[in-house]
């Protein structure tokens, strides 16, 4: 029986025991032995001679009790016009392997692969700090930047807000599944299906945790170009807890993205986790003028050639398997794939 590639991704994300590392594993084995899933055998026997490394991960971990609910949470996904980007499609971004071989998607696909800028702050922001959100990410939306955040409130809103407002685009990075979207009502009024994409690596139906929103940093950073910090505490506070949007400016200069940091000196309580993190390397930025430097960047990295970030496979698949059979699964096209 055939079924859709994204269910068999769906599956095994869905499946105990196969976490992130091990589906980037998967995939990669795949790639690396030339393999498409429809031609995989998953009996024990005959996956561990075709491929050893493929068994190890997979063998033993599949749960036929599991298939009904697993299959009902993949349609409501369909349902809902959720995209699976998973390996087996041709657009994958090959850089997100190791960080969520799995997203899951809600509006504009196309924003994926766009010139995105990270804008990031505080949640409990000063005024100034609205105020050089809004100017930094109004700016980059007229110079066509697709604006990225995580949705927060504070610097976050407001960043998606301003893009938004100057007839730009945004994208939402979420530190929980993507069926607890919920639009806030502030953003009611805009195209979402045009100008808006929501991104998740959670489990749909997971709730928001704290331990879910410093993990997503590093999917922010991944889905931009750039990242712009607008204003930070210390790396940790008095009570020893580590800051999401420090977290997210090292985790920028770790991953060799260029961070922009708006200078401490306009806040007033001179911000120090802004001047920490360009002591750090990160490249101060006047907040009203910052915009400059930041299409300056652009500009110097348009004349180069493009990485190829994506998997050459086919985007229409099928697997035939015994974990995944379900006579129910139909192998028409659809949003899901």
């Amino acid at each position: 029986m055939k079924v859709e590639t994204p269910y068999f991704w769906f599956r095994l994300f869905k499946t105990h025991g196969i976490g992130t590392k091990s589906l980037a594993l998967i995939a990669e084995e795949l790639k690396n032995h030339q393999l498409q899933p429809e031609k995989l055998s998953l009996n024990s026997r005959k996956l561990s001679a075709q491929c050893p490394e493929l068994a190890k991960i997979i063998n033993g971990k599949i749960r036929a009790e599991d298939s009904e609910r697993i299959y009902d949470e993949y349609q409501t996904l369909k349902r809902a016009e959720i995209t699976i980007l998973h390996p087996s499609r041709p657009d994958f971004p090959r850089h997100l392997f190791e960080i969520s071989p799995i997203l899951f998607l809600k509006g504009q696909r196309k924003l994926l692969a766009s010139d995105g800028v990270a804008i990031v702050g505080a949640r409990n922001v000063s005024d100034m700090g609205i105020q050089v959100a809004k100017e930094i990410a109004a700016g980059l939306a007229r110079e066509g930047m697709n604006v990225v955040s995580g949705y927060a409130k504070g610097v976050d809103s407001t960043a998606h807000l301003a893009a938004l407002e100057a007839d730009g685009t945004t994208t939402l990075v979420l530190p929980y599944g993507i069926n607890e979207l919920r639009k806030k009502r502030e953003f009611k009024k805009y195209n979402w299906k045009q100008d808006v994409l929501a991104v998740s690596q959670f489990s749909p139906d997971a709730k928001w945790l704290a331990r879910n929103a410093m993990i997503r940093n590093k999917l922010i950073c991944a889905l931009s170009k750039a990242v712009v910090v607008i204003e930070s505490g210390p790396e940790r506070d008095a009570k020893g807890k580590m800051s999401g949007t420090f977290d997210t400016g090292k985790t920028a200069l770790e991953m060799k993205l260029p961070l922009f940091v708006v200078d401490p000196k306009y806040y007033d309580d001179s911000s120090k986790g802004n001047a920490d993190l360009i002591a750090l390397d990160g490249r101060k930025i006047d907040p009203f003028n910052g915009i400059r430097d930041i299409v300056s960047y652009f500009e110097k990295t348009k004349s180069k050639k493009p990485c190829d970030t994506t998997i050459n496979a086919n985007d229409v698949t099928y697997v035939q398997t015994d974990f995944l059979t379900d006579p129910q699964v139909s192998t028409e096209s659809n949003t899901t794939a």
